[in-house]
């Protein structure tokens, strides 16, 4: 044995050398007292972290990005790997910038969100870093990005706890996969419910706008056969489904129009933007609704506003949270038609669909210079 090992401790023999000597008893109560103190000492950084952690997380919810990133930034460095995740995560799956963010150099913006290697323009995500540290979750989330089907990988998020994060491989799996892949997993528990319309969409390989039009069979399943893709208003509708404004339309006359604003005031997945037209525009909900889900991008973007990483905020913590509604308005009110041009819609525009909604974009738009 190593002389500087520490040796095993029998409790009848510490008892006996109590009772035969008192020197050689104080020694054994001090090495026991030692352990414990040590095992406590090493133990309380990580309960501070943890605590500093918690707290990073509400401050995120509540919308605050000024304080929570850095501390999350702080806690990243210090080792912890559940911050690491979480702020890789939040880095890209951000989908409401705040002004904090939007006013960061890239350089500031490296600097908070990543690894400094040392290499100047080059900084390597933290999520990287744990997966070259071999973290199972990050290493599954890293998968996540992969434009091909990767086997295995939905069962593997999901036994990890991570259920929202397999949207982007069923899509892959949607678009890419075979024909038996697409069964399987369309017949499985594994199927995200509210991706069902897109899955059906690509296994029945219809036109054009079809995977909106599937979208409003989805909502109201009992009234499919009427949503006929020779139908004017049913095009119309699925076309602002599939594509956001201005690819349907927005007319309120527009067969289905109502239909869709039930779904987005009741639909789990809507719930932020269900929220946010509730608590903001009381007297035109429904208009507001409609309005948000249009300028968001349409029933699949809206369904994409998902926790960053469900093992650290529930899927219904994130949804009913401060931090969603923000998303859900400043992805509106930000939408392009691309990046050198101007806004997707004017506050004319948007007035059209409801006028609350546009005052709330307006207001949002002037905090950003």
């Amino acid at each position: 044995m190593n002389d500087r090992s520490w040796p095993k401790m029998d409790a009848n023999r510490t008892h006996q050398t109590e009772l035969c000597d008192p020197v050689n008893a104080l020694i054994a109560k001090s090495v026991q007292w030692m352990i414990v103190c040590l095992a406590s000492l090493s133990a309380a950084p990580v309960a501070a972290q943890d605590h500093r952690f918690d707290r990073a997380v509400e401050v995120w919810l509540s919308g605050d990005d000024r304080s929570s990133l850095p501390a999350l930034a702080d806690l990243a460095r210090e080792g912890h790997s559940m911050a690491r995740i979480l702020l890789s995560q939040i880095e890209t799956k951000d989908r409401g910038h705040s002004p904090f963010r939007k006013s960061l150099k890239p350089s500031d913006a490296r600097a908070l969100f990543r690894r400094d290697q040392g290499y100047g323009g080059f900084s390597q995500t933290w999520l990287a870093f744990e997966a070259k540290e071999n973290n199972p979750l990050a290493r599954a989330l890293i998968a996540t990005r992969v434009p091909r089907p990767v086997a295995g990988l939905i069962g593997t998020l999901r036994a990890l706890g991570e259920v929202e994060a397999t949207d982007f491989p069923i899509r892959v799996i949607a678009l890419y996969g075979s024909e038996e892949e697409k069964r399987i997993l369309d017949e499985s528990d594994m199927m995200l419910d509210e991706l069902r319309p897109y899955m059906a969409h690509y296994r029945d390989k219809q036109a054009w706008r079809g995977e909106g039009i599937a979208a409003l069979r989805h909502m109201a399943p009992f009234a499919s056969e009427m949503m006929r893709p020779d139908d004017p208003d049913t095009v119309e509708i699925g076309g602002l489904l599939a594509l956001g404004y201005p690819g349907g339309g927005t007319d309120p006359a527009t067969r289905w129009r109502g239909l869709v604003e039930d779904w987005v005031l009741t639909a789990p997945a809507a719930q932020p933007i269900a929220d946010l037209c509730r608590q903001r525009c009381p007297g035109e909900v429904t208009g507001c609704g409609f309005a948000m889900l249009a300028l968001s991008g349409g029933y699949y973007e809206v369904i994409r506003l998902d926790t960053p990483l469900e093992t650290v905020i529930t899927q219904e913590q994130f949804l009913a949270s401060p931090r969603a509604r923000l998303m859900t308005l400043r992805r509106a009110a930000l939408a392009r038609h691309n990046a050198n041009r101007g806004w997707l819609a004017s506050v004319d525009q948007i007035a059209e669909m409801s006028a609350c909604a546009a005052d709330l974009i307006a207001e949002t738009r002037k905090q950003y210079p």
